[in-house]
């Protein structure tokens, strides 16, 4: 972390929340063009492309030893094929705010993947994992009792998705200590890309490219480049000279921002009941996040989605 704060560093993540906020609502309007599989293929070869060069410039001579390929090849599969097709694949009927919701759980499950490893959580952050995952299925028993078939469906593939991300995030945190996380990134998302290419281009066949909307060649650069170009390039400058609390500030902020988004934007509705699982969801990340003895995975922090999710989320 960086002792001198840039001027531009809080406009520019003003600007990340934004982006990342509106990740969800575009990935829903994108998906009413592209199938979830062909929208992927698509995302990510672009995103590959923007991300690879800008790498190579601000990483100049950093290379991944060859003894830590295997592990790259495995991020590379929790972040694209597995995170990212369960993703889209969710986006499809769940809602954009509950998708936002859903992915700021990330610390959360974080600690949980930690505690199987053997790091217990202190007992404030084991408070914190269980207010969490009350406001979850507090969500998931709205979407069973009040909402279609399809919509609880969505969510839960975004709840397993959030899961992949997690384990990408656990896993990589050695790595981004050792390479800084702009470079395990790129080629985490370039080996990602390449295994996802197989499945990607058989989705292809049959689709119709020349009907395609221009609203949607427009979502698909947005998650491209804006969400998995530029918003992670600035959030890893914001790593660089931010502590880890501040940081996690930014992240819990992107939830109510797509919520207040896909109510003013497309009149989604924000019940009393999502308003409650979002105060014991992000009331239970801030009980994690907080410095404690078992606080080290969940200080691997990065926007949500590829997505959001990521959206991750």
């Amino acid at each position: 972390m960086s002792s001198r704060r840039p001027a531009l560093l809080l406009p520019a993540l003003v600007v990340n929340v934004l982006i990342s906020g509106g990740t969800f609502l575009v990935a829903k309007s994108a998906l009413s063009d592209f199938p979830p599989l062909v929208l992927g293929l698509f995302r990510f070869v672009l995103a590959s492309c923007a991300l690879w060069p800008v790498t190579r410039l601000m990483r100049r001579g950093k290379r991944i030893a060859r003894e830590d390929r295997g592990r790259i090849l495995l991020l590379g599969f929790l972040a694209v094929p597995a995170n990212q097709a369960l993703f889209l694949y969710g986006m499809q009927w769940a809602s954009a705010s509950h998708g936002a919701l859903l992915y700021a759980l990330t610390p959360a499950v974080i600690l949980l993947v930690a505690a199987v490893r053997g790091v217990a959580p202190t007992l404030r952050q084991a408070g914190g994992i269980v207010l969490a995952f009350a406001g979850v299925l507090a969500l998931l028993l709205q979407r069973g009792l009040h909402f279609g078939q399809r919509s609880l469906i969505g969510d839960l593939l975004i709840l397993a998705a959030v899961v992949a991300w997690a384990l990408y995030l656990y896993a990589g945190s050695g790595m981004t200590r050792r390479y800084g996380p702009l470079l395990v990134t790129s080629e985490a998302l370039l080996a990602g890309t390449l295994m996802y290419l197989p499945v990607g281009l058989l989705a292809l066949r049959g689709f119709d490219l020349s009907a395609v909307t221009a609203q949607g060649w427009c979502g698909l650069f947005y998650l491209a480049w804006l969400t998995s170009g530029f918003n992670y390039v600035v959030w890893f400058w914001g790593v660089e000279h931010l502590r880890p609390a501040a940081t996690a500030v930014w992240s819990n902020l992107q939830p109510p921002t797509t919520a207040v988004m896909a109510w003013t934007l497309f009149g989604e509705p924000l019940p009393a009941g999502f308003l409650l699982s979002g105060a014991l969801v992000l009331g239970g990340v801030w009980l994690t996040q907080r410095p404690g003895r078992a606080a080290e995975p969940t200080q691997v922090q990065a926007p949500s989605g590829w997505q959001s999710p990521k959206p991750l989320g």
